[in-house]
């Protein structure tokens, strides 16, 4: 005879009810969506991620949505947007990434300036779990020829890494502390860029000797979008967004008329060949986007989950459409 605790069996139900609303989020339609904030801001709750993870938890409901956060905590990891090896943040958030239970099944990405490049970086250096689409917002994917400025006059971070940057950044105790020095490109003098930056050139397969894996990685995402702010003054040249730089001479060129893109080097001439390229601009200043933009543009195109349609914008997204300003950078 099997004697039933009732006690114990109502409290087991009980504790059942209880995970419904988890077990709910588990099986959303959506992939989950992993955020990279830029310079100056931060993960959480001090910056304006926030935000960003409210709109897509409105319009995605049951969606996973991770903020990187690099370092011991939320102050620690916006110091590390000024200071820091990239390299080893990409290493941290490799391991980070692989550990999350609920990104196994792969996952779609927004970076935000720099934090656009670093997500990239994940993508050609680890992709594990994988990213499915790539979103950047204004990044400097190659590079920037001058710091723009800190826009906040109190931020005393920002001045002191602006003025490390400024007093050599090739030097290599620059290199090894500046995360902006890591992607500073002076065009008239690209050998030198080649021989002392400790990141960029390794990260564009720029070098003679490429790294194969880089491609390969790139060539396994369904989109890889590349936002231009039509009036960005902050990012030196803005063409950066979408891999454009000046050559020797001082003339622009656009990436596909470099080698980058013609010999392959970050598969994007595959990519673009698959319609799987996608350059777009918004109107503004750098990193001033209308959390309107990504109810309407973003998340329907590139972060809804299969079964979904895409609807018209809503009546209030038509009318209010508050700015947000993401990061002094």
């Amino acid at each position: 005879m099997v004697f039933v605790d009732i006690w114990s069996l109502s409290l087991f139900g009980a504790w059942l009810v209880s995970l419904a609303p988890a077990c709910a989020a588990l099986k959303s339609e959506h992939l989950p969506v992993v955020l990279w904030h830029g310079m100056g801001d931060s993960c959480c709750e001090q910056g304006s991620m926030p935000k960003v993870v409210q709109t897509l938890e409105s319009e995605l409901p049951g969606v996973y949505v991770k903020s990187i956060m690099v370092g011991a905590n939320e102050n620690d990891d916006r110091q590390r947007s000024y200071f820091d090896r990239i390299s080893r943040q990409v290493e941290e958030v490799c391991q980070a990434l692989q550990e999350d239970e609920r990104l196994q099944g792969g996952f779609n990405a927004i970076g935000f300036s720099q934090g656009g490049q670093f997500l990239r970086a994940y993508v050609e250096k680890c992709n594990s779990p994988p990213v499915n689409n790539l979103v950047t917002f204004g990044s400097q994917h190659a590079g920037v020829s001058e710091w723009p400025g800190c826009r906040d006059k109190s931020d005393t971070t920002c001045f002191l890494a602006r003025n490390l940057l400024l007093k050599g950044a090739y030097l290599s105790w620059v290199q090894n502390r500046v995360v902006q020095a890591q992607y500073y490109k002076d065009a008239k003098d690209y050998d030198t860029y080649l021989a002392k930056n400790i990141f960029l050139p390794d990260l564009n397969n720029e070098r003679d000797i490429k790294n194969h894996t880089y491609a390969e990685n790139m060539k396994r995402l369904q989109r890889f979008v590349m936002i231009q702010f039509r009036d960005d003054d902050m990012v030196v040249p803005r063409e950066s967004a979408w891999f454009g730089y000046w050559n020797e001479e001082g003339i622009m060129v656009p990436l596909k008329e470099q080698p980058l893109y013609k010999e392959d080097w970050l598969g994007l001439k595959t990519l673009d060949e698959e319609g799987k390229l996608v350059f777009t601009t918004v109107p503004g200043r750098h990193m001033q986007i209308e959390l309107a933009y990504l109810r309407d543009e973003i998340i329907p195109k590139y972060l809804r989950g299969s079964t979904d349609t895409v609807t018209a914008p809503s009546a209030s997204a038509q009318v209010k459409r508050p700015v947000l300003i993401v990061q002094a950078y």
